[in-house]
């Protein structure tokens, strides 16, 4: 395709659809509400494993995710008012790993003409913090507070339609993350203390919304991180204690760089510390139409 533009208009397109699956359907077929809306609550443990991996699903609403100290592996509490959205738990244990996966039910749809302020879903979801874990979290619509901070994560996933997603390291993960995947569609994705996450490779897949990521935490070792976007605004916050080189490369972008940042040839920024410090980290962009923001801190 000779134009660049519209190659990367229908790679965003593209992408959109391939997360449509996370996207409630409307239907013309009536939801049952509940009056009052129900609250499960719901306590998982280990199951005699010494390791977990965990798969929420979430097609509409609010979904809050934290660690939880009381937790042996896992406490739930879910507030809904539509018969159809009961979440499904499936937990099965082997080889020294037990595998729970919290899912909302089949009713995932929108009935056409009701007003999404009638439909009430919100899960609240603790994690013991002792017990390493993989965790996979995919949602549709709505939003998401994930304060991941002091969890043991062996692997994190994140998919999201046009769900608004804020997502916080707050503190050090003791456990090596083999893989940290952030995949955001028409929505919004923030991401803050990613030096936190002590994750060797990060992978960023953007669509048409905006991707803010802040890099500051306790480093533990280099990195490399890929992100790539259809179109939207990338915002890339890294502390200057560290050495970063940015790599872009697309069809149509405007790079900003703020205080901290160096650029070397047409597509390379480097902060101060890049060369100098023990650690680096390496980003790779990749973007359709779009504008970059570079902040060293």
């Amino acid at each position: 395709m000779r134009n660049p533009i519209a190659k990367w208009g229908i790679v965003a397109v593209l992408f959109v659809l391939s997360i449509a699956c996370t996207i409630p359907i409307p239907t013309t077929e009536p939801l049952t509400l509940l009056d009052p809306p129900a609250d499960v609550y719901q306590s998982l443990g280990s199951d005699g494993a010494q390791a977990a991996e965990i798969n929420l699903r979430m097609l509409s609403r609010q979904l809050t995710l934290r660690p939880d100290i009381y937790a042996e592996l896992l406490n739930a509490h879910f507030h809904y008012n539509v018969a159809e959205w009961e979440p499904k738990i499936d937990q099965k244990t082997a080889n020294g790993v037990t595998d729970i996966s919290i899912r909302q039910g089949m009713g995932g749809q929108l009935t056409l003409g009701d007003s999404a302020d009638d439909y009430i879903n919100n899960w609240e979801i603790g994690l013991a913090p002792n017990i390493p874990v993989d965790l996979g979290v995919d949602l549709g619509t709505g939003a998401a507070q994930l304060d991941l901070g002091g969890l043991s994560l062996t692997g994190f996933s994140l998919t999201t339609g046009s769900s608004d997603a804020v997502l916080n390291f707050s503190d050090v993960n003791p456990e090596p993350m083999s893989r940290l995947r952030l995949t955001a569609g028409t929505g919004s994705l923030t991401a803050s203390g990613l030096g936190n996450a002590n994750f060797d490779q990060l992978s960023v897949f953007g669509g048409a919304g905006s991707i803010d990521l802040d890099f500051s935490g306790n480093w533990k070792r280099s990195a490399l991180a890929h992100i790539r976007a259809g179109a939207g605004t990338i915002y890339v916050r890294v502390p200057s204690a560290i050495g970063v080189r940015v790599q872009v490369s697309g069809a149509l972008n405007r790079v900003d760089t703020g205080a901290g940042f160096t650029k070397r040839g047409d597509n390379e920024y480097t902060n101060a510390a890049y060369g100098q410090a023990p650690l680096t980290l390496t980003i790779e962009i990749t973007t359709g139409v779009g504008a970059i923001r570079l902040v060293s801190m």
